[in-house]
């Protein structure tokens, strides 16, 4: 695991893929405000709570059907892909309860943090999002779920309230690191969260290729029906709730459905 990995997957990105990971959080911020009317904390939170073991779009479906009814959704029977934890999550953000006070892993707190702001709220303090698609790149290949659920990165709340982070951190200033020598090479300030987001989609793109290279197993065809669903339902309830909202990140993947 190393810096020069990160650089390296920046280096095989695409000029798209820069440029849509330069404002990847800048524009979830905006789909934040969008479900919420303009609640960026409230957003964030939400789209935060239900990010785990969940694909972005989606995520934001989750996040936006939620927001709209005015109640969390989630457990057996809901016909949502979200744990009972996460409705009572989001019945306490709804309630008035901050996420900071809700949310429990460094992963998803530094993800509300970043889409709250835009980015960092203090660049002295940088976030990064190190799901597994973030520490494949720093560990210079895909790594599987298995391996991901076994890194030392998870973290937990301590009882003074305080969120363990420090082999999280370890990893964050990998990426640290190499925005530094990015913006160096590059002659422009380029922040470890626009480091994270770009290369992630440079990681999922390279994954999918060589999925189809290898073709497809079991469960890469479940993901991808999971994802063209996913697709489809955001695209009508965005059509039909949020017309507004043009601009909504990707993830590297071609689309699915």
């Amino acid at each position: 695991m190393s810096h020069e990995n990160i650089v390296w997957h920046w280096e095989q990105a695409t000029p798209d893929e820069i440029a849509q990971g330069m404002r990847w959080y800048a524009d979830a911020h905006h789909v934040a405000t969008a479900i919420t009317n303009g609640d960026a904390h409230l957003g964030a939170g939400m789209l935060a709570i239900y990010s785990p073991q969940q694909g972005w779009i989606g995520n934001v479906l989750n996040a936006a059907r939620v927001l709209r009814e005015g109640k969390g959704i989630g457990g057996p029977g809901s016909g949502m892909f979200a744990t009972t934890g996460q409705k009572r999550a989001a019945d306490r953000l709804l309630a008035g309860e901050r996420y900071e006070d809700i949310l429990n892993g460094p992963k998803i707190r530094d993800f509300a943090h970043l889409i709250e702001f835009g980015g960092d709220q203090d660049p002295d303090d940088p976030r990064v999002v190190i799901d597994r698609h973030a520490l494949s790149v720093a560990h210079g290949r895909a790594l599987t779920s298995e391996e991901y659920d076994s890194a030392p990165v998870n973290g937990f709340r301590r009882k003074d309230g305080t969120v363990s982070r420090r082999q999280y951190d370890h990893v964050v200033s990998l990426y640290r690191r190499a925005a530094e020598l990015i913006s160096a090479r590059t002659g422009q300030r380029v922040s470890a969260h626009q480091v994270q987001a770009v290369t992630w989609l440079a990681r999922q793109r390279l994954n999918q290729e060589a999925e189809q290279r290898r073709g497809p197993n079991r469960l890469d065809r479940g993901r991808n029906r999971a994802r063209a669903n996913s697709e489809r339902a955001w695209n009508d309830f965005r059509t039909v709730y949020l017309p507004h909202l043009a601009n909504c990140p990707g993830t590297g993947y071609q689309s699915a459905a």
